[in-house]
């Protein structure tokens, strides 16, 4: 048989057996030595067709499940070409030739320079694919093919082959719409703008408009002090030189003032204190305000009642209104706004201690408005994709998934806003919802491009009237887990494996005696299905008992942790056995002893031989 021929019906036996192969299976099943097994074997996989692992001093082949680059190339959306220093075109995607308006099959195998794409690639980007570059290139160019013009967008990457070779690759996408609609969203932009400058205008309009109107209400004085006397803000009228001419019922409950125009000694720039030497007295604001330089507007400041200044905080609208070319009236507005102040600066202190709370968190966490902005990105964050929170902050959180999951694609806090979005579900595994959070695990890529499992919860929040106002996310790797999860099982297929075909009678029981696993040989051995005794106590199954009559012998392996090895005699339907017994103690994964191994061999025809071995040789004797 050829060399050939040989490989690859060891490459069909290792097909048929998909839990794989030993060199010893592979030597015995095709009838070959193991020199030649083991030689075939390490071909197929330093070719790539066959996987091996280790399995103590043995190693495990299978079949390999790699893919091909050529059949990855096919799926990809943007072109790919891929072509050796000496310019010839090594592989080229469908998505290429159809953006250059040409076939794949015929491109392929040629060279650049003889092909139709030199007629319609750029003479730069020819320059460079024929001399690759030392790092990754970008650019665009418009292609004209059949009369119409599109803007490609290339990347140009150095590449090493497997054969210590290099060359380069091109991809290209088609980036015609996008440019469009960055024309579109700029004129957009410009319409926006003249909008904004015709609404200034008739604002400035109404602006002036509304200061004709105050003038020509100046009449109605009398009528307006009637309308102010029961508006809930300290309202104070005060002429050139400083006094107090006129204030509403709620000035004279608040500051104690008097309607009417006040002593000096009750003056105006008694009522303000001067709270630090940066800050302005009123006297400075009122001459600025007369000398028409500004209008104080929600200027903050609290006032002295009874020479000690309230804690009372109020809003201020200090307003000029001209009489004549001398004198203005300066109109005065308070509204209490200690309320207001207090609960912002109970906010600000509620979003700090937030704030610290998720950067205390061990799992990266962020949150998001109901706008999907980023509200907070604890440090965990920062560390997990290297993303400052001072980057982040006020930002969509798509522009952020690739970081999170190494791709484009939802968050689970998208389910918090949208629950009925059937394409976010397919990106996420064991979804649970636990009162109003959910909690699902999802496949992702780390920074370095290694798989990762994430546990991720995200939970909603509410604003003051109860409605959602953003969400909460919270992701934890727990790849280490899955992974230690997955060995186990295999561990435990392996240990089932050699259970079943010992010859050995195999028995395994908790803390409490309660039958775990019975392997087929002990099943022979008391005439019972296995699977019928897992699940009962040691003691409730009678031929058990018959073998092993104390059943509290399993106990100090528990105690101990000591594996225990006995011999004892028994009778088991009238026959007389010797049992060779051990009680090996099994540990959890936290390291604790939970159940014990028994295995019983019949030895019985052992103790027989050598009593006739001692009756032979007393005989001779």
């Amino acid at each position: 048989m050829s060399l050939r021929n040989q490989e690859e019906l060891i490459f069909t036996t290792l097909s048929e057996h998909n839990e794989g192969l030993t060199i010893e299976d592979v030597s015995r099943l095709l009838n070959i030595s193991r020199t030649t097994a083991a030689r075939y074997l390490e071909s197929l996989y330093h070719a790539g067709r066959a996987e091996r692992r280790p399995l103590g001093p043995a190693k495990i082949y299978r079949v390999s499940s790699r893919i091909q680059s050529g059949e990855i190339l096919t799926l990809l959306t943007e072109g790919v070409l891929i072509l050796d220093s000496g310019g010839r075109i090594r592989e080229v995607n469908p998505a290429f030739g159809n953006i250059c308006r040409t076939s794949d099959t015929v491109l392929s195998g040629e060279i650049l320079s003889y092909t139709s794409l030199s007629s319609k690639l750029p003479e730069e980007l020819l320059q460079i694919l024929c001399c690759p570059p030392d790092k990754p290139l970008d650019g665009e160019f418009q292609l004209f093919s059949d009369g119409d013009i599109r803007q490609i967008q290339y990347k140009v990457v150095p590449l090493t082959f497997s054969d210590s070779s290099h060359g380069v690759a091109c991809i290209i996408s088609d980036v015609t719409e996008i440019s469009g609609c960055h024309v579109k969203s700029h004129n957009l932009e410009e319409e926006f703008k003249s909008e904004l400058s015709r609404i200034y205008l008739d604002y400035s309009q109404d602006l002036k408009k509304a200061k004709s109107t105050v003038r020509e209400l100046s009449g109605r004085e009398r009528a307006i002090r009637y309308m102010l006397q029961n508006v809930q803000a300290i309202i104070m009228k005060v002429n050139n030189s400083g006094k107090i001419v006129f204030c509403n019922h709620y000035a004279s409950e608040n500051a104690g003032l008097i309607d009417g125009e006040q002593e000096p000694r009750i003056s105006l720039y008694t009522l303000f204190p001067q709270r630090n030497e940066q800050d302005e007295g009123i006297h400075e604001k009122i001459n600025q305000v007369i000398q028409g330089v500004i209008n104080y507007t929600h200027w903050e400041s609290p006032i002295i009642i009874s020479d000690n200044v309230s804690a009372q905080v109020f809003s201020w609208n200090l307003i000029a209104i001209k009489k004549n070319e001398k004198n203005r009236i300066i109109i005065l507005a308070g509204i209490e706004i200690t309320d207001l102040i207090l609960r912002e600066r109970q906010i600000s202190r509620s979003h700090q201690q937030l704030r610290v709370i998720l950067d205390h968190l061990p799992d990266p966490s962020f949150a998001i408005d109901k706008k999907r902005e980023v509200i907070m990105w604890n440090h965990q964050m920062e560390v997990m994709t290297g993303l400052l929170s001072s980057t982040t902050l006020g930002r969509c959180i798509d522009e952020f998934k690739p970081s999170i999951y190494g791709y484009n694609r939802p968050v689970l806090a998208d389910l918090i806003f949208n629950r009925h979005d059937p394409t976010i579900y397919g990106f996420f595994e064991k979804l649970e919802q636990e009162v109003e959070s959910l909690t699902a695990e999802t496949v992702a890529y780390r920074q370095d491009g290694s798989r990762c499992v994430y546990w991720v919860k995200a939970s909603p929040w509410y604003d003051e009237t109860g409605v959602i106002a953003g969400a909460i996310q919270s992701l934890r790797d727990i790849t280490f887990l899955r992974e230690g999860e997955a060995k186990i099982r295999d561990e435990e297929k392996l240990f089932r494996g050699i259970a079943e075909n010992a010859l050995d009678n195999i028995v395994v029981i908790n803390r409490d005696g309660i039958i775990l696993y019975v392997n087929q040989s002990m099943g022979r051995l008391v005439n019972a299905d296995p699977e019928t005794m897992i699940g009962s106590h040691i003691r409730a199954v009678p031929k058990i008992r018959q073998i092993i009559p104390d059943c509290d012998r399993f106990k100090p392996a528990f105690l101990s942790g000591v594996p225990i090895h006995e011999l004892f005699p028994c009778v088991y339907e009238g026959v007389d056995l010797l049992m060779d017994t051990s009680y090996i103690p099994q540990k959890d994964q936290n390291g604790l002893i939970s159940s014990v191994l028994i295995v019983l061999r019949n030895i019985s025809s052992l103790r027989d031989e050598i009593a006739r071995m001692q009756i032979n040789r007393e005989k001779v004797s």
